[in-house]
């Protein structure tokens, strides 16, 4: 894009109010651009849409889950015009302490150093896929993605990265290991799959009631049980399916504080515990003992790795199970309907995943 170039955009100019509007691209000699073919809509975005966002400011483009061509390649692009790629959310500056740590929350951009949370502000204003065209900043993460993956299920692949890095990379899940997850949503579902592609032993997953459909589609993908916990008692149906408590927990559950406790409850001793969402930065107690007491290995999880982006883009391309786990696509011009969608505002029956196409 040259500047003076304009793209159309949804831009979210305060929380629940998204406006269609047209953008004018900036000069930038550094990055390149990206033409956006589909934009997962992720649990991010609708904490973004609802204000619900630590400092975030407004107004920006959301949509963080970017798959799309190269339009222009810049000169840190290592892809030729028209390759499609998956662009990870996050953008590592490389230098900074997070960085060198290899953590995901790089602090070199503020407020956030994430697609689909920098502010319209930020040259060259274009820094989330709800729009024609995404600027591909020079420290741009980007995965070269087959043609053959329809754009929406093409999504999927960062829900996928996040299962394989949370999953499998996190906890060093070792073939045969026993897996429990809580939570099946998106990307509690690629933890399933990830899990079992890496070889477990035994996955279990746990829902409420309004996530009906999921346990079910989570039995087709191979969980050897499916649980409601609002009807069913975890413990001993696990006992009664397992024999013995399992080695990995991973806590997808969103904004549930009580999730940690079922968690660190769960595991067996000396087993290891992920636990990859926030609950909403409310205050609870926390009791640490049972930590010390069973020696467990607890760790925090936020995004997904390189390796796992490498590894759910050749996943998105071999298995067609995948095709069924984007439930809702929208119109960019219902981008507001995508995000009521997502948040479960439409009715929560057969949702799966939200993607918005062009």
């Amino acid at each position: 894009m040259e500047s003076g170039t304009t793209a159309r955009a949804m831009m979210l100019v305060e929380p629940r109010h998204f406006t269609d509007t047209k953008v004018t691209a900036r000069d930038d000699d550094e990055g390149g651009w990206l033409a956006v073919e589909a934009t997962g809509i992720s649990g991010a975005d609708v904490q973004v849409w609802k204000g619900d966002a630590r400092e975030i400011v407004y107004p920006l483009v959301p949509g963080n889950e970017v798959v799309g061509r190269i339009a222009v390649k810049g000169p840190n692009v290592p892809f030729d015009v028209g390759t499609r790629v998956v662009v990870e959310p996050r953008i590592r500056c490389g230098t900074c302490r997070r960085c060198v740590q290899n953590l995901a929350t790089c602090r070199s951009r503020r407020p956030s150093n994430s697609y689909g949370m920098i502010p319209s502000i930020e040259p060259p204003g274009l820094w989330g896929g709800l729009a024609e065209r995404m600027y591909l900043d020079p420290n741009a993460h980007l995965h070269e993605l087959t043609d053959d993956v329809p754009a929406e299920v093409a999504t999927f692949v960062h829900p996928l990265a996040s299962g394989h890095t949370w999953a499998v990379e996190l906890p060093a899940l070792k073939k045969g290991d026993n897996v429990l997850i809580l939570g099946p949503g998106p990307r509690g579902l690629a933890c399933l799959i990830a899990a079992k592609a890496a070889g477990a032993g035994w996955v279990g997953i746990t829902g409420l009631s309004h996530d009906r459909d999921r346990l079910d589609l989570a039995t087709s993908l191979g969980a050897d049980l499916a649980i409601n916990a609002e009807e069913r008692d975890l413990a001993g149906e696990i006992a009664g399916a397992l024999g013995q408590r399992p080695d990995v927990v991973v806590d997808v559950t969103a904004d549930d504080p009580e999730a940690v406790f079922t968690a660190l409850d769960l595991v067996r001793s000396g087993g290891r515990v992920i636990l990859a969402s926030t609950k909403g930065n409310r205050a609870f107690h926390f009791l640490s003992d049972v930590i010390v007491a069973k020696q467990l290995t607890l760790k925090g999880a936020v995004g997904a790795t390189n390796v796992g982006y490498q590894w759910a883009t050749n996943q998105v391309a071999t298995d067609p199970r995948i095709d069924n786990l984007v439930s809702h696509q929208f119109p960019l011009t219902e981008s507001s309907r995508a995000l009521q969608a997502a948040a479960g505002d439409l009715g929560r029956e057969e949702l799966i995943s939200v993607a918005v196409t062009f």
